[in-house]
């Protein structure tokens, strides 16, 4: 396990935490009507772009050694559903009750026939609709994975996929219809510029990796700044700060990590376990705490700031508690029912030099 990549997971986490703290709940006047820190925090959406590039970047690390050998491909797709569909299930069976019993708390999509169906198996919905919020994400994670599978079944033919649609994504990036927006949406791209990174780190030493992090960070924060304060930024200015200075960050941890220059604390390593679980149910926790809140009348007392940083410790913490009671438990069950083939042991690099 790369210690860099689990803290760029929780980056990324905690990203959409704050994002959804200020712009979610705080902004909203049945709440709190204004955000303490201002538009600071408005562009923390970003975090799911930054998630992305991640992902792209790990099925290239870890499966890299499996294309060309559809036996690999079981394996494969059972490790991808018992990441992503336990644990989402028992978020979506503990949400859709409450939405039927208590209205209010839910939009009329959420108890819409097919808005449920689409969202019990994580099938893209044309307005992105879902009802687990956070989990039109989830959807681009699915078909990318599919995708992916295919350079399992065959090398060569993935790679003409692939290549066909990347293609497809560059001169098609503002199509609006349904599923084209969805199957050549610019979304897909963080997942390639994630490959990329896992690439080009495969054939080369990055000389100064500290300063490709930094310098992919301030890319990132700087486009963010400036998106939350004087955007929003075009699409080509959000691909080129979000996209490539997330790859650029995580190439750049990557290699001082292997280069024995950083060692992320075990602190932050923990969260970025727990990312997935403090992703899903960070923003139920965030709501119902405020609605406890306004009850007790607790933000008479509290200054706004410190009422904020609350929320957002207890919506980390109950996606840390979900994820040690309910996530991790699920998926050391799950893992145990398929025996994944496994391809002759080689290095990662020299895995990922094959496979390209």
């Amino acid at each position: 396990m790369l210690r860099s990549l689990q803290a760029c997971r929780a980056f990324a986490a905690l990203l959409v935490v704050v994002f959804h703290t200020s712009c979610g709940i705080f902004r909203l006047p049945k709440y709190f009507g204004h955000k303490p820190f201002g538009p600071v925090f408005d562009f923390g959406f970003a975090g799911v772009d930054f998630f992305f590039v991640l992902s792209g970047f790990l099925m290239m690390y870890v499966h890299a050694g499996d294309f060309g050998q559809p036996r690999a491909l079981g394996g494969y797709l059972w490790k991808r559903f018992t990441r992503i569909y336990p644990a989402y299930w028992v978020v979506f069976a503990a949400v859709l009750p409450v939405y039927f019993l208590v209205p209010q708390f839910g939009l009329d999509s959420q108890r819409s026939a097919d808005v449920i169906a689409r969202a019990i198996f994580l099938f893209p919905h044309p307005q992105n609709q879902q009802v687990v919020g956070v989990a039109w994400t989830l959807t681009y994670e699915i078909f990318f994975y599919v995708v992916f599978a295919l350079l399992i079944l065959n090398k060569r033919i993935g790679w003409l996929i692939f290549t066909g649609w990347t293609i497809c994504i560059l001169i098609q990036p503002w199509v609006e219809a349904f599923p084209w927006s969805f199957l050549f949406s610019a979304q897909h791209l963080r997942f390639l510029a994630g490959i990329s990174v896992a690439l080009v780190l495969a054939r080369w030493q990055l000389p100064l990796p500290r300063t490709v992090a930094a310098t992919g960070m301030t890319v990132f924060l700087g486009v963010g700044l400036l998106d939350a304060y004087c955007g929003p930024v075009d699409y080509w200015m959000h691909l080129m700060g979000y996209t490539l200075g997330s790859a650029l960050t995580l190439a750049g941890l990557v290699q001082a990590e292997r280069s024995g220059l950083i060692h992320p604390p075990n602190w932050v390593v923990y969260l970025g376990n727990a990312s997935y679980a403090i992703y899903l149910v960070h923003f139920f926790a965030l709501s119902l705490f405020a609605k406890i809140v306004k009850v007790v009348q607790l933000d008479l007392y509290l200054p706004d700031t410190v009422l904020f940083c609350v929320h957002v410790i207890v919506a980390v913490g109950a996606g840390c508690l979900f994820h040690h009671l309910v996530e991790h438990p699920l998926h050391n069950l799950t893992k145990r029912y398929f025996r994944r083939v496994k391809p002759p042991i080689v290095s990662q690099e020299m895995a990922i030099r094959k496979a390209a």
